[in-house]
């Protein structure tokens, strides 16, 4: 073989093995879902998960970059938004778990999640995990359920929604805007369960004072309720010391013995007594709209014969079903 030749064939093994490492130095991505779990949008706070990614590079066994740059850029539109058919719940993801630094993107001039690894020293591959984090947005009382049932809400990304860019190199890690490896996908979902559910509070009904019960004495008041956008309910109110929703009393206080008859309705007709669904009575139904609803509660004291002077009272409890 003469030098000419012996030269022609080292150039080609050298550009044989240059073609090689080119080939074989890749990066890839593996991300887990993020499941936020039950979200109850009706509590106003704020939802916070996280997930991981694994960057994995590989080295050929000789290389002349023993260092990697990986960039994970998520390009989506904010404020992202989970959805289920026409509703959305909000949210964000994030770099660091104190959500001050969104995961962005080169493309939307925000900052991509960035990581660097080193070749080892034995072996030719090297990972590295980091996570990212997700937070729902506080105050979002709006988003419903849908057919009375928990709702799963979620995103989906893909293509060219999620981009690793990476790059080989000596000394100085090149910047994410600098790299123009073609960029790989690395899709993932984001979910979370928006669930049922009521807050209920009741005013006391005072009838006042009075002297005879020669005739009937009317008196009102309140229930609050919130529940879930969309979520139908029920409440009922239980026949309180009588245990008897048909036929309710109020005892006299001290122990004497006496007792005050009275009802409490839907209406204020009087015409469709307010209990629990037995005995001919009938409960409250309604949707909710995520924001608090009024029930108005009206009683009568019906003309009976007066017992004796005292003060009389009855706990009556109210429960709502959803």
């Amino acid at each position: 073989m003469n030098r000419r030749n012996g030269w022609h064939l080292l150039l080609a093994a050298l550009l044989l093995l240059i073609g090689q490492m080119a080939h074989a130095q890749t990066c890839s991505a593996a991300i887990t879902t993020i499941n936020f779990g039950n979200v109850n949008p009706i509590n106003g706070a704020a939802v916070s998960a996280s997930g991981s990614i694994t960057v994995t590079c590989n080295w050929t066994l000789v290389s002349l970059s023993p260092n990697a740059q990986a960039c994970l850029n998520l390009n989506a539109t904010t404020p992202l938004s989970m959805t289920n058919g026409g509703n959305a719940l909000q949210y964000g993801l994030y770099q660091d778990a104190a959500d001050s630094v969104a995961w962005g993107s080169i493309s939307a001039g925000t900052s991509p999640i960035s990581v660097t690894l080193a070749k080892p020293l034995i072996g030719t591959s090297a990972n590295q995990t980091v996570s990212f984090y997700g937070l729902i947005t506080a105050n979002q009382p709006l988003v419903p359920t849908v057919s009375d049932s928990s709702t799963v809400y979620s995103q989906a990304f893909s293509g060219a929604q999620t981009a690793l860019d990476y790059a080989y190199y000596l000394l100085t890690p090149p910047g994410c805007a600098a790299i123009s490896t073609p960029a790989t996908a690395f899709p993932f979902t984001v979910s979370a369960t928006v669930v049922n559910d009521c807050l209920i509070n009741a005013s006391n009904l005072s009838f006042g004072t009075t002297g005879l019960l020669s005739s009937g004495i009317n008196a009102t008041t309140s229930i609050s309720v919130t529940c879930t956008n969309n979520d139908a309910y029920r409440i009922a109110l239980n026949g309180g010391g009588s245990g008897n929703v048909s036929a309710r009393s109020m005892a006299q206080q001290g122990g004497g013995g006496g007792a005050v008859s009275y009802q409490l309705y839907l209406d204020a007709a009087h015409g469709t007594p307010w209990g629990d669904g037995t005995a001919g009575t009938s409960m409250y139904t309604s949707t909710g709209t995520g924001n608090a609803q009024t029930a108005t509660v009206y009683g009568l004291v019906p003309a009976q014969t007066t017992p004796a002077p005292g003060n009389y009272s009855d706990t009556v409890t109210a429960t709502v079903a959803f």
